[in-house]
């Protein structure tokens, strides 16, 4: 009978998983923060649970994570060619004529987005409990032709979960956990030539506009073995339905349109994660934590239509932590590398990472450079 409680809790997270209501209407992104410490380290670790991030890696973790609160974050994201683009901005003078970004085109086309979480980053996880209320804006921009296509996004989350531990005999350790979620998205989508991209600015507002309003479930189980062993899999996005509202532009929204509604449901997705802590007589006498992580992400994406290639979806990471304070980082994602670091200031943590991110369905079809930096108050 003890084991029965979650056998059935796993049969649950499977039938929404594979349920085919979950699969119906509008595919849309999903909602999460960036993090500079994930990103360094071959993308987030369903088995590295261990922070106040762990709303967004795996729920069963907050029985077991140290306590935890936030009380805001600024964390910076971008991709493609950054530094090009901001040269480019610098140098041009306005009154003199376009702005034209058809130079840094590459042979693969042009594809860029800068993320920022944050500032509202408000929550706390421990004794079993997650809550949090965030706050991001993002916008992503590919081309099309000689067509610049970027989107305009701005997100509210809203998240509360609990786990619990159902099995702790000897050396195994077993949590279960479930996040359910309130989100907004409103967003905007643009298009101007590339070699004109003023023309972005003569009227946004006059552009289309959706808003996605819904719910959402994220499920996850953690198995420890020997505190240093732990085995993870965590289904994001269970099941999570949102109303779409497509108004015929931001002014039509502002004075209350009566808009174009549909249904449309976010991707689940089913991720498995090792981790294992590394510990010796030697490491501990220097350093506090030393921890080996692989995942396979989005094991449903394999079902797909035109999947990726699966080598994409492996993430690979690595973290040594010197006297709690210094964090060096490194891992592979998307069959890139990435690195970075962190620094626990104690009244704020630094994060830095760089990495690579995958636009293609394959190994080296259209690689982007990316950066992230996190500036975390959390205590």
């Amino acid at each position: 009978m003890r084991f029965l409680k979650p056998v059935c809790l796993v049969g649950v997270l499977l039938f929404f998983t594979f349920s085919p209501v979950s699969l119906l209407g509008e595919s849309i992104d999903p909602f999460v923060m960036p993090s500079a410490r994930a990103s360094a380290m071959g993308g987030a670790h369903a088995a590295l649970a261990d922070d106040f991030y762990s709303l967004f890696t795996n729920p069963s973790a907050f029985v077991g994570v140290e306590e935890e609160y936030s009380i805001a974050e600024l964390s910076f994201n971008g991709y493609g060619p950054i530094f090009e683009i901001l040269d480019t901005v610098m140098s041009i003078d306005s009154g003199l004529g376009a702005l034209d970004l058809s130079g840094i085109v590459g042979k693969k086309g042009f594809a860029a987005g800068f993320d920022l979480g944050g500032p509202l980053a408000l929550g706390w996880v421990g004794r079993g409990l997650g809550l949090g209320i965030f706050s991001r804006f993002r916008t992503d921009a590919l081309m099309s032709g000689l067509t610049l296509r970027p989107a305009v996004l701005g997100e509210m989350l809203i998240v509360s979960g609990y786990s619990f531990r159902v099995l702790e005999v000897q050396d195994h350790v077993l949590d279960l956990g479930f996040l359910g979620k309130g989100f907004f998205r409103g967003g905007l989508k643009l298009d101007a030539p590339v070699f004109d991209v003023e023309e972005l600015f003569d009227d946004p507002l006059g552009n289309e506009f959706k808003t996605y309003l819904g719910l959402g479930l994220d499920l996850g189980l953690a198995y420890t073995f020997a505190r240093d062993l732990t085995a993870a899999l965590v289904c994001f996005d269970a099941y999570s339905p949102a109303l779409i509202s497509t108004f015929s532009s931001y002014r039509g929204f502002q004075n209350q349109e009566v808009p174009v509604r549909a249904y449309g449901a976010l991707k689940p997705r089913l991720d498995l994660g090792l981790k294992y802590r590394i510990r010796s007589s030697f490491l501990d006498r220097y350093i506090s934590r030393f921890s080996v992580m692989a995942d396979y992400h989005d094991f449903l994406d394999l079902a797909a239509l035109i999947p990726r290639n699966p080598i994409l979806n492996v993430g690979l990471g690595v973290e040594l932590v010197l006297l709690n304070v210094l964090s060096i980082r490194a891992g592979i994602a998307d069959a890139l590398p990435a690195a970075g670091f962190g620094l626990d200031l104690t009244f704020v943590k630094l994060d830095f990472s760089m990495y690579g991110r995958e636009l293609g369905l394959d190994p080296g079809f259209q690689p982007v450079y990316a950066m992230s930096f996190g500036l975390l108050f959390r205590y």
